[in-house]
């Protein structure tokens, strides 16, 4: 299954980007996407489903979709 991205909102009104299903906020090149106003975190989303930026602590498989379920589907 793909990753999914998502963004949420910090006590001081900015946003982070995370992996719902780790609940972990994406790292790319060494850097979290936490602290960004709203329209650079759907950027950053946008960007990564997209394959245009790639998170390091998502691994490959999440990414990619692979292994493929059932019969290749």
């Amino acid at each position: 299954m793909p990753t999914v991205y998502d963004k949420r909102q910090d006590p001081e009104g900015l946003w982070e980007v995370y992996d719902s299903e780790s609940d972990e906020a994406v790292v790319v090149d060494g850097l979290p996407l936490s602290g960004l106003d709203e329209s650079e975190a759907d950027e950053a989303i946008e960007k990564l489903n997209r394959g245009e930026l790639t998170s390091d602590n998502i691994p490959e498989t999440a990414r990619s979709g692979w292994p493929p379920t059932k019969n290749g589907l």
